[in-house]
């Protein structure tokens, strides 16, 4: 089902129909009259172009609404279009050379009117509102051109014109500035099925370019984070059929074409994070991408483990990225049997003094109690947790016992076979006996299951009053 853009439109027309100030850029609005009137008056678009760069607002924005009437006139009418079935029996050669130079130099001035409208949506020096404007100007650009292509197309073919999209992403992503707030605007044409292909396809092939850019700590992490803030835009289809809503012409469903296909959205979806993550992301970026992956991008992905290099990678840095790379391997080896040898021993020594006080704390012991669910773990490693733990919790903040607790208690709900811990009467009493080496990083050479919960036993003369609720009833949760 082809889309129009009518209703983005009518919220534009302030843009179309407000001219500036009559007295000072009323000759700038008479140049596309007088360009549409007569050939003769062609030199007219090199002016306009001049005029965009222009230190005035009014100017600027004159020559943009100018440039649009122009251009939407030409499409629409097909001026720019070389029919190939003229022959020089329909007209005289040298008439048709010159039509043919004339209209190739027309498509020459739209590519660079185009070029000119996505700088002006990066320049710095650009106002808010040159810059919507130019927006604004681009994507109506972008649906006549899908309906009126200038260049021949067989009736019905579907070739979506990439001019502006492929001009458009670079300067949405740019280095230059900040573009929440244009992206912003920019978000609702994002429903487009097309569109939305297209400009991950080109997201996709520009971002490798910025990595060759000499580019300061600043100006990547203006890239880094406008392409986030797109990528997070996105909206993906669940299924063929909900992929129905183009730009310009429908596609034919029985043409089987890639632009139908759910498996190819997923596919340039995931290519266009994928190459994202290759550049260098700022902490904040980092962090906000883990947050993001397991919910909002692994599910619609062609090939979710393509993402495993990173994750591990994020896995090992350590503190609140290690956290938050749980989610994304916790997806991975629950739906896709993700085989990560190391992954238990590196949750093992996540569990430290530090981790009561990070943001994500809330997030990481759900997720940790997930994967110590497995009746197939064995008792070593269990055991070693267990007493991490409870080692803890003599150092924990009183509110922190709440859920470390019962995190340990269902531990041996879960794995009976560790209950020894609970009922060992002999052994370790204190710190100073305990057989539990707590600084081994290992959790198979701990000796943990030599030990007993003398910690729980601990807690009872806890110093906070409202603590504990009662741990004589944990060490008697096993019969003797």
């Amino acid at each position: 089902m082809a889309t129009s853009m009518v209703n983005k439109r009518a919220r534009d027309e302030k843009f179309s129909t407000a001219g500036p100030k009559k007295s000072k850029f009323s000759h700038i609005k008479e140049k596309a009259i007088m360009f549409l009137s007569s050939k003769e008056n062609s030199n007219v678009l090199v002016e306009l172009l001049e005029y965009t760069q222009n230190e005035e607002k009014g100017a600027v924005l004159a020559s943009i609404k100018a440039l649009h009437q122009i251009f939407s006139t030409l499409l629409k009418n097909e001026s720019m279009v070389t029919k190939e079935s003229q022959s020089a029996r329909e007209s005289p050669p040298k008439t048709v050379h010159v039509e043919h130079k004339y209209k190739e130099w027309l498509r020459g001035m739209y590519r660079d009117s185009v070029k000119c409208l996505a700088e002006l949506i990066s320049d710095g020096g650009s106002s808010p509102t040159v810059q919507e404007l130019s927006l604004c100007t681009l994507m109506k650009f972008m649906e006549t051109e899908n309906h009126h292509p200038i260049v021949a197309r067989k009736q019905h073919e579907y070739i979506f014109q990439q001019t502006v999209i492929s001009n458009l992403v670079p300067h949405l992503v740019t280095h230059r500035k900040d573009q929440g707030e244009l992206l912003g605007r920019f978000e609702e044409y994002l429903e487009f099925d097309d569109l939305r292909f297209f400009l991950l396809t080109k997201l996709a092939a520009h971002l490798p370019n910025v990595k060759n850019q000499s580019l300061t700590q600043g100006e990547m992490a203006n890239v880094c984070q406008n392409t986030l803030t797109l990528l997070e835009m996105v909206t993906m289809p669940t299924k063929d059929e909900d992929i129905q809503k183009f730009v310009g012409v429908s596609p034919d469903v029985e043409a089987n074409l890639r632009i139908l296909s759910l498996q190819e959205h997923r596919r340039v979806f995931g290519n266009a994070w994928l190459t994202f993550l290759k550049l260098k992301l700022p902490s904040k970026v980092y962090k906000r991408v883990l947050v993001l992956l397991h919910e909002k991008v692994m599910p619609h992905m062609s090939s979710p483990v393509l993402l495993t290099d990173f994750l591990t990678s994020s896995y090992n840095v350590g503190g609140a990225v290690s956290l938050l790379a749980l989610n994304g391997l916790f997806f991975l080896i629950t739906k896709y049997n993700l085989e990560y040898p190391e992954f238990y021993t590196k949750l093992y020594n996540l569990f430290e003094p530090s981790i009561f006080h990070v943001k994500y704390k809330a997030r990481f012991f759900h997720l940790a109690d997930l994967f110590l669910t497995s009746t197939h773990l064995p008792s070593y490693l269990v055991a070693a947790f267990a007493k991490r733990l409870a080692r803890l919790s003599l150092v924990a903040p009183p509110n922190a016992l709440e859920y470390v607790i019962p995190f340990i208690i269902n531990l041996f709900v879960r794995h009976p076979n560790c209950s020894i811990l609970v009922h060992r009467t002999e052994g370790a009493l204190d710190f100073t006996s305990d057989p539990y080496n707590h600084e081994e990083k290992d959790p198979a050479k701990s000796n943990a299951l030599e030990s007993c919960l003398w910690e729980l036993e601990t807690l009872q003369s806890h110093y906070h009053h409202g603590w504990p609720p009662g741990p004589s009833r944990y060490t008697n949760l096993y019969p003797s």
